[in-house]
């Protein structure tokens, strides 16, 4: 029987998870609960805990240790990771056991969590069990326990394979039919899910485009222009509608710097675009939040200005943040001027438009 701690009982978790810990560092296995279910846990890096698994998902700390594992994993699958982790989803790649950090695992946990040429990996955001992942020495070696959280039976496999149980009874009733998701990418870039869970398709759909974000001051004038321009060129060059776009991998977007939420486009930058037939109407302004910034693949500033401001908060951007002129010179607010300084605006940014279209698709 192994031991089980009740999260719900102990005055402070993290006398748990060092006890987890602790358990996995000497090649224990253990009982951890996840977002979605249990999952039985070892020691990637203890060649006895590797022995111990047929089959194995492999739990990092953090999204960006994939790339360590996955040095091939195309964009697609960066995207996923980066936007749905840590959450409840399994990303399945193809790996080979000669590439990446695999490379440095023993051999019982190296066959262990490659089959068929694929790796299996996952970050959670279950509190206790991405915190033992954190202070663990190496990446864990994971398989879901398929278990109703009303009937945990500790004298029968899975359970009696660990020498330890964390439970947690309120999660585990509140998430008692949740599942992990299972995306498969190949190495094209084409993504597939596997089993759809607590991760919704819709979801994956967005997280897996490639986000471009059009920024200007107060995302009313030039960033609006350019986003309703672009979306309608790139559904142009794609062959599809505007609203097809995330399916065919492009997500559109503007921000501003100095923007308030839920503010109309300017009634000059409407009628612009209405002369070219599209609808301006229903913008409504974001700011640029950190959160935002971080989600972008490509940006482009209206000015130099715009884009130093970006890169002074987050100078590791420099590659995805470009001024939209090719030229390096700025796109001039019109806000203020007439009809004529409006139009002006406009033809410069879809001329600039024109020029960046090849460089995307």
């Amino acid at each position: 029987m192994p031991e089980v701690v009740e999260l719900r009982e102990v005055t402070d978790r993290r006398d748990v998870i060092h006890r987890a810990v602790q358990r996995l560092s000497s090649g224990d296995l253990v009982a951890l609960p996840s977002e979605a279910g249990y999952v039985l846990a070892g020691a990637a890096l203890v060649e006895t805990a590797g022995r111990r698994f047929q089959a194995a998902t492999l739990l990092l700390r953090a999204a960006d240790e994939v790339a360590d594992f996955l040095p091939h994993l195309p964009k697609a699958g960066l995207r996923i990771a980066r936007r749905c982790w840590p959450g409840p989803l399994v990303l399945r790649a193809p790996a080979s056991a000669t590439n990446g950090f695999v490379a440095a695992l023993p051999d019982s946990s190296r066959a262990a969590v490659i089959a068929n040429g694929q790796l299996a990996v996952r970050v959670s955001s279950h509190p206790v069990l991405s915190e033992v992942a954190k202070i663990s020495r190496g990446p864990l070696l994971i398989r879901e326990i398929d278990a109703s959280a009303k009937n945990l039976d500790f004298t029968v496999a899975p359970w009696t394979d660990a020498a330890l149980v964390v439970k947690d009874s309120a999660a585990a009733e509140s998430n008692a039919d949740a599942r992990t998701s299972i995306v498969q990418i190949n190495s094209q870039g084409v993504w597939t899910t596997e089993r759809i869970g607590a991760t919704p398709e819709n979801r994956l759909q967005v997280a897996a485009c490639e986000v471009i974000l059009f920024c200007c001051t107060g995302n009313t004038c030039r960033s609006p222009m350019a986003e309703s321009l672009f979306r309608h060129l790139l559904a142009e060059r794609l062959k599809c509608s505007p609203e097809d776009l995330t399916k065919r991998g492009f997500l559109v977007a503007s921000a501003g710097l100095a923007a308030d939420y839920g503010s109309p486009a300017s009634h000059e930058s409407v009628e612009m675009m209405k002369r070219r037939g599209l609808n301006l109407r229903s913008h409504t302004s974001q700011p640029l939040t950190d959160r935002l910034i971080e989600q972008i693949d490509r940006c482009y500033t209206m000015t130099n200005s715009h884009r130093s401001a970006i890169l002074d908060s987050h100078p590791e951007l420099a590659d995805r943040v470009q001024v939209l002129a090719r030229d390096g010179k700025d796109v001039s607010d019109p806000i203020g001027g007439g009809m004529n300084e409006y139009a002006a605006c406009a033809a410069s940014i879809e001329q600039h438009l024109t020029r960046i279209l090849d460089d995307i698709v």
